[in-house]
């Protein structure tokens, strides 16, 4: 078993980009990144392998 981490991000149609680790879990495989797009913000699920991967994203994205 290996441990995964989702970085959860938001882009709002004002510009506005929140971008926080939101989940951790152990699993074989890492789960397939999602996205989803409402009327007022897209927001988007990526699965890292690393949280030093997923903090270096978070930080990336709130310089978006």
């Amino acid at each position: 078993m290996k441990t995964y981490y989702c970085v959860t991000s938001t882009f709002d149609n004002r510009g506005r980009v929140t971008a926080n680790i939101t989940r951790q879990i152990e699993a074989e495989q890492m789960p397939e990144s999602s996205y989803t797009s409402t009327s007022r913000k897209d927001i988007y699920n990526d699965w890292f392998e690393s949280i030093e991967e997923a903090r270096e994203f978070t930080e990336q994205a709130k310089r978006a």
